[in-house]
């Protein structure tokens, strides 16, 4: 198995080398509906296949615009999720590969409206176990499919199949790390300027399927407001947001009901300098079954860089938990649909936790992203258990102990690197070990954890 596995990080690596080619600057975004390739306008040129397909005249004032992805990821566990799997896994120690595929169309006619289209397709090999998320295998969707009509001026009006992404996707998140992106179905009324950025929409999350064709819009909604401003003369960015969240799939210490979750918050932070900091804080109100909500997150990163391209960070975490399962009141915290705050090693949430981070990250152009990080994470509040980044009771488990005096939840030490040699090709290093707390092995299977993960990825 262990040559096995070694012949697996061979061939990419080899695959990551092969893709390395000279190419034209371009401008590809993480958001591909976000693509600028304005300057090809006036670029009599176009001397490569991925300029041309960028500009391809439909005829008077209507352009057509392709590209893609194809993105490869090897993953390897040891002791998956604290060795606490499912009875109908075949292994707790599984490793995979997950592939990827996406292709897009844009249409644009002048500046008036245009129309984006974009398919998806990924899959899982290798692995035995049955699927458990919806990210894992998607074998063939529309992935987005939306009209963009100008209103006035800088207004602008969305509809359809979206994704949507604000700050550092602590509520609503790509979920880029994954195999399977998610997306939302809805309006958004959007404003941009030089300095201002405003979204209003309203929405339902897809629940993606692993078949053909046959994702469906889910029961939850969320809607909201997001704000950004970002000022000319100064380091101090703001964001200012409310989200609303109508569902009747999440649970609580084992209990179901309908919730209605109000999310106001605010985030300050400063653009790269010297010294940095990132500042959110969240309050949530509303109403589960019988119960009220009252809960709140707070979330930090204060780093300094004291040699050029090199950054020393202290981040950490505040997030509450429920204090009585016996009073009229829920202070869990709602992430929404956040990515996954601790990396791929354990799909582990912020809700009542309390985490401080110290870190060491290298950051050179856009070449290098280098980051040594650890977390070291226990529970805020005894009658509280922890869940998932999609909000997944993670502990404690049914048919096992409920009530546990134990704190801590685990330590991570995690090494994420990536390198971007041509504005096409990225190529990714994640290395995590997780040594299990009193509070995982008090509830249940609490081995260590050990996660290795090879990216590569090609976009045009």
């Amino acid at each position: 198995m262990f040559r096995f596995r070694l012949s697996i990080i061979r061939l990419f690596l080899l695959l990551g080398i092969l893709l390395q080619y000279k190419s034209h600057a371009q401008n590809i975004a993480r958001l591909r509906f976000d693509d600028d390739f304005s300057y090809l306008n006036a670029d009599s040129l176009k001397t490569t296949w991925k300029e041309k397909i960028k500009n391809v005249p439909l005829g008077t004032d209507l352009q057509l615009s392709l590209g893609g992805e194809w993105r490869e990821q090897y993953q390897s566990y040891e002791h998956l999720n604290f060795g606490e799997v499912p009875t109908d896994f075949i292994t707790a120690s599984p490793h995979q590969i997950m592939h990827r595929m996406m292709f897009h169309a844009n249409v644009t006619y002048k500046k008036s409206f245009r129309i984006f289209a974009q398919l998806n397709n990924t899959a899982r090999f290798l692995n035995p176990n049955p699927f458990t998320s919806q990210l894992d295998e998607n074998l063939l969707s529309v992935h987005q499919l939306f009209l963009d009509t100008h209103i006035k001026g800088n207004w602008l009006l969305r509809l359809g199949r979206q994704e949507y992404t604000w700050g550092l996707e602590r509520f609503v998140a790509t979920k880029e790390g994954p195999n399977t992106r998610h997306p939302f179905y809805g309006a958004t009324l959007k404003y941009v300027s030089p300095k201002n950025k405003l979204d209003l929409f309203i929405s339902n999350p897809m629940k993606m399927n692993p078949g053909v064709f046959d994702d469906v819009r889910s029961s939850e909604s969320l809607s909201g407001i997001y704000y950004m401003h970002t000022p000319s003369k100064s380091r101090l960015n703001i964001d200012l947001y409310y989200f609303n969240l109508e569902s009747n799939l999440r649970e609580y210490m084992f209990k179901k009901g309908n919730e209605i979750r109000h999310t106001f918050g605010s985030r300050l932070y400063s653009s790269l300098g010297l010294w940095n900091y990132d500042v959110e804080i969240a309050k949530q109100l509303g109403s589960f079954d019988q119960l009220s909500i009252s809960s709140y997150m707070a979330v930090w990163d204060f780093n300094v860089s004291p040699i050029h391209h090199i950054y020393l960070g202290f981040s950490g975490n505040y997030v509450p938990g429920d204090n009585s399962g016996s009073d009229m009141e829920l202070n869990t915290f709602n992430t929404l649909y956040a990515r996954p705050p601790f990396g791929q090693t354990v799909s582990l949430n912020i809700s009542n936790t309390v985490n401080i981070s110290p870190y060491l990250r290298y950051q050179h152009t856009n070449k290098w992203l280098v980051t040594l990080r650890s977390s070291f994470i226990s529970r805020e509040s005894l009658a509280d258990g922890i869940f998932t980044p999609n909000m997944t009771p993670l502990r404690p488990i049914s048919g096992k102990k409920i009530v546990s005096d134990a704190r801590q939840v685990g330590n991570i030490f995690a090494l994420d690197a990536n390198y971007f040699p041509t504005k096409h090709l990225s190529l990714q290093f994640e290395l995590g070990y997780c040594v299990a707390g009193d509070y995982m092995s008090d509830t249940g299977n609490g081995r260590n954890v050990l996660y290795f993960a090879l990216r590569n990825a090609f976009k045009f």
